[in-house]
Parts: structure tokens; C-alpha cells; sequence
């Protein structure tokens, strides 16, 4: 495992399982009972004359087929070849993980299975289950999951180059595109943080940002927000540009990731300069605030917002588009500023956030950002934040 681990791409040959196949004229009774006599199997190969025909997955042979009442009387009988899915997505071994989760997703947008076969010259040689597919890649985004487990102790050591390698995946902290200027800086409580930022660029004129923050500390929070970023980015390879879709495809990545153990609420804009219009998806995170120069206010974008990621697998986010024209100013940020503390226990709080942003929105984003956050230190009275603090600033340039 520690070769292949070591492995610049890992293959779905390292999280693949051997799994026996049946006969297409099975009984669906008898292949029911095969479930139920296995809890971790979640896939069946099946098999007839002429080789591979198809598979049966748990999931769709107990809750399509057989929940209804008496569908045991009227299936039980019938050959498990009239129920399989005969058309599983085609991934071959030795695939890379990456390569493997954009074939799914293509054949599977909605990222609906659990699991799908591995095809070898027509032959099913494994099933793999995606929850597990995901994790391998988190690993190989992150590379530390398995030198940590392993290396209990030499565990600072360990902790402290995952977050340099977690610091490295974020982007640079300043970008000047499309006339927008944007500044940005993810700062740590703990030595792995559960927060994440990031931005892309979806053709000639068009920015996207992204400020998430997964629930806790820690490793497993650090994962977690690593998973999200790289499934973000095989979204956007595979053509999602925005921000409804994008956190959707997020919140399949973090559900299956998490299993359910950990949330993440996250918040995506895309700007399109040209339009001078900004749209954005909201997955239960802090409401971004929007300063508008020609009237000089600060809105609090608070139009759309959706269950947090990794809290319903079929959650959908919806999205709202609004003017976003030359001196406009936007800002994402996390929990760890409005909830940082004054020695008397009194929250910095966003009445305070936005005071800010209407004294200040004329300055540089880098400008600003470094402005708040002395405002937020000089409140709490204190250098360091208990808090993971995410903050970032995109700004429409004023014409010359």
C-alpha cells in the first residue's frame, strides 16, 4: 500500500474490490439473500452465456424492486437478469482515480451510484465503490492521510507538512482578471484547517470564487475541504460553470466523502465583467456582503441559501444574478470574523463587518483585507483567532 500510495496518480486498482459474479438467470430471491448474507457487498456482476451482461446493485434491487408490498411474490421468481442495470459506465483497470470519477460523472452527473463495475475486454474484474473512490482521491490531492495514520510518532511533524501541502493547493492570494482584482487569505486556528477558498476562471470574462468551511478541526476537516476543491475542479472540466450546479456536484462529493459525519457550508459567485452581473449559490454558508458605488451601500446578499453540504445528497441550489458594475465590491468570508470575541465575550458580529465595508470599500481589496483584519485583532485584543478565518475580497476596477 505505502508503494503505491507513493505514486505521483493513484489507480482504481488500489480501492477495487473482487467481487463474484452471478449467473443472469439467478432468481432474484436467491440474489436478495446474497445481500443479505454480505452487508458490505453493494454490487453484483452478472453473467450469462456470452459473458458480461450487466449488474445489480443493492440499492436498486431493495428500494426499486423490492420495497413495494408482495414484490418478493411477484420478483422472486424471475431470472435477476430482467432487473440489472446493463449499461454501468466503461472503466477500465489501471484507470487513474481522477480519470475514473470524470467518466462516472459523465456517464452519472447527478452522481446517483454508490458504486460501478471495472471492464477488462468484456469482463467484469472488480466493483468499486465510490465513497472510496473519493477518498483515494482526497489522498492524492492532500498526499498525508496514510503518513499520518502510519507515523503516529512523528505526528507534529506529519501535521505540520500537511499544512504546508494544504497551504500549497490553495491559488495565489491576489489575481487581477478580467478588470476584477481580487485578495485573499485563509488563516489557521489549528495546524490543519477545516476552511477553504478558491477561484477559476470560466472563459474570457468571467471570475469565479469560492469560500467554504467545513464543520470542526483537524485532519478529517481538512480532507474533507480538500475533496471539495478537487471535485470543484472536475466539474468545471467537465463543463459545470455555475453556481447552482457547481455546489451541487460539491455536495455529492462531500456526502459520499463525509458520510454524513461532517458538514460543509460553502458559497460560489461566477462575475461576468462583460455583463456586469454577479451570480451566486448559497450552501447554508455566511451571507457574502456587496458594496454598490454608485449609491454607496452594503447589501448583505441574503436572496438565496441551501442545506449545507454533505446534509442531503440530492439537496439543489438555487441562484440569484445581480448588477455588479465598476467600484462594486464583494466579500466572502467565514464564521471565524464575525464570531471572533472581545475579552468581555461580545461577538465582533456583522453590524460591525458592514460599518467596516461602508468606511472602507474605496480602498484596495489587499487594502481592505489587511484593514479588517486589524479591526477584527484590535476588537478581540488578541494576535490569533480561535477560529479558521477566511476572507475574500473581489473588486470591479473603476475605468481609468
Amino acid at each position: 500500500m505505502a508503494g503505491r500510495d507513493n505514486q505521483q496518480l493513484p489507480t482504481i486498482d488500489g480501492v477495487m474490490r473482487n467481487v463474484t459474479p452471478v449467473s443472469s438467470g439467478m432468481p432474484v430471491r436467491e440474489v436478495a439473500a446474497i445481500f443479505q448474507g454480505a452487508p458490505d457487498l453493494v454490487m453484483i456482476p452478472v453473467v450469462g452465456s456470452g459473458g458480461f451482461e450487466g449488474v445489480i446493485s443493492r440499492r436498486d434491487l431493495f428500494t426499486r424492486h423490492l420495497s413495494r408490498p408482495f414484490a418478493m411474490e411477484l420478483f422472486g421468481k424471475k431470472a435477476i437478469g430482467s432487473l440489472m442495470d446493463g449499461a454501468p459506465p466503461v472503466i477500465a483497470p489501471g484507470c487513474g482515480v481522477n480519470e475514473a470519477l470524470a467518466t462516472l460523472l459523465e456517464h452519472d452527473p447527478g452522481l446517483d451510484s454508490d458504486s460501478f463495475p471495472v471492464i477488462s475486454e468484456g469482463e467484469c474484474v472488480g466493483i468499486v465503490h465510490v465513497a472510496e473512490l473519493l477518498m483515494a482521491i482526497s489522498r492524492s490531492q492532500a498526499r498525508l492521510l496514510d503518513t499520518l495514520e502510519a507515523l503516529n510518532a512523528r505526528i507534529h511533524e506529519e501535521v505540520e507538512k500537511a499544512r504546508q501541502i494544504q497551504r500549497d493547493l490553495l491559488p495565489p492570494a491576489a489575481c487581477r482578471y478580467a478588470g476584477l482584482v481580487l485578495d485573499a487569505v485563509l488563516l489557521n486556528s489549528s495546524e490543519i484547517s477545516g476552511d477553504v477558498y478558491d477561484y477559476f476562471f470560466v472563459g474570457q470574462d468571467r471570475l469565479g470564487v469560492m469560500v467554504g468551511d467545513v464543520s470542526g478541526h483537524g485532519v478529517q476537516s481538512g480532507m474533507v475541504a480538500t475533496a471539495a476543491k478537487a471535485g470543484l475542479h472536475l466539474l468545471l472540466d467537465n463543463g459545470a460553470a455555475t453556481p447552482g450546479k457547481l455546489l451541487g456536484g460539491m455536495n455529492k462529493a462531500v456526502t459520499v466523502t463525509a458520510s454524513n459525519s461532517l458538514l460543509m457550508t460553502a458559497v460560489v459567485a461566477v462575475i461576468d465583467r462583460q455583463a456586469n452581473k454577479l451570480f451566486l449559490a448559497n450552501a447554508g454558508h455566511n451571507y457574502p456582503f456587496l458594496y454598490r458605488a454608485a449609491d454607496e451601500t452594503v447589501a448583505m446578499l441574503d436572496g438565496t441559501s441551501g442545506f449545507p453540504l454533505g446534509f442531503d445528497r440530492d439537496s439543489e441550489y438555487g441562484e440569484i444574478g445581480i448588477d455588479f458594475r465598476c467600484g462594486d465590491l464583494l466579500i466572502l468570508y467565514s464564521d471565524g470574523i464575525v464570531e471572533a470575541s472581545s475579552t468581555k465575550g461580545e461577538e465582533f458580529g456583522y453590524d460591525r463587518f458592514a460599518s467596516y465595508v461602508r468606511r472602507n470599500a474605496g480602498q484596495s481589496p489587499e487594502a481592505f483585507r489587511l484593514g479588517l483584519l486589524d479591526e477584527v485583532r484590535g476588537f478581540c485584543g488578541a494576535e490569533s483567532f480561535e477560529d479558521d478565518v477566511t476572507l475574500l475580497v473581489v473588486a470591479a476596477e473603476r475605468a481609468p
